[in-house]
């Protein structure tokens, strides 16, 4: 009987997280995507277009293993462990974070590829599988995207308001109302997939900075950002760090949730 009770606990306890995750996409949805529209990352931008192609029963599936990826990736704060790949819409919401999309997700690093593709096959002098119109259009968007030594000074100035310490192999020390925490910046490099990832650390729970807002709606990667350039950084940055609060908000939220 004391084993089926804590077997009743935990699966209400994932039901009640997964409703919390569930109502954070409503949320978001309702609002216009006022906050992930905004996300400069062709890993967010591509799902989400396929997800306003959705009925409204796909729709609603779509959600649900969004709700099941984030109760996957923070469940654990509350004892709550999941498979997500169990959900019956896996294959097809999967589809939308994998190859299927990726024509459409021309990011920074991608075009700087594709501008140096057509730079070797020009100077080996043969025909390039890459277009005169794909290289200038990737040559204009590599001549506005914003560097890393700008990104890093940007970094630092969004997180002041959380009480910006120190800088160390883990990332950027923070100290905000009591809490001290740590984001996990990466920028990228010639074979990255992005320009920015960010993850905000919890030490009292995990070194993995696995927190982002990304996650928390169940958008996988969608934290690679790969298309900030100079028309939207400033945008780009505001959001970096409303997102930062969000997450690190997130596991007393999810306490809550759970309660």
């Amino acid at each position: 009987m004391a084993l089926s009770g804590a077997i009743m606990a935990a699966q209400h306890c994932s039901e009640r997280l997964l409703d919390f995750f569930r109502k954070e996409f409503q949320h978001e949805e309702r609002q216009g995507f006022p906050r992930l529209s905004r996300v400069p990352s062709t890993f967010a931008i591509a799902p989400l277009a396929h997800y306003r192609s959705l009925n409204l029963n796909e729709r609603l599936d779509f959600i649900d293993c969004c709700a099941c990826w984030a109760v996957a990736c923070f469940g654990f704060v509350v004892g709550v462990d999941i498979d997500h790949k169990q959900h019956p819409y896996y294959q097809q919401w999967s589809h939308a974070f994998g190859m299927q999309y990726s024509c459409s997700r021309l990011g920074v690093p991608l075009e700087r590829a594709c501008v140096q593709q057509y730079k070797v096959d020009a100077r080996r002098g043969v025909a390039s599988s890459v277009s005169v119109e794909d290289f200038q259009r990737a040559s204009s968007v590599l001549a506005r995207s914003v560097k890393a030594p700008e990104l890093r000074k940007r970094v630092r100035e969004a997180l002041r308001p959380y009480g910006y310490r120190r800088t160390d192999h883990l990332g950027y020390w923070c100290r905000h109302q009591g809490h001290e925490f740590c984001v996990h910046v990466s920028y990228g490099g010639a074979r990255a997939h992005h320009q920015l990832k960010y993850g905000v650390v919890h030490p009292e729970l995990s070194r993995k900075p696995i927190w982002s807002f990304e996650n928390a709606l169940g958008f996988v990667m969608g934290d690679y950002w790969d298309y900030i350039v100079e028309e939207t950084v400033n945008d780009s940055m505001s959001l970096f760090a409303e997102l930062v609060g969000y997450s690190l908000e997130l596991p007393d939220r999810i306490r809550a949730a759970a309660a």
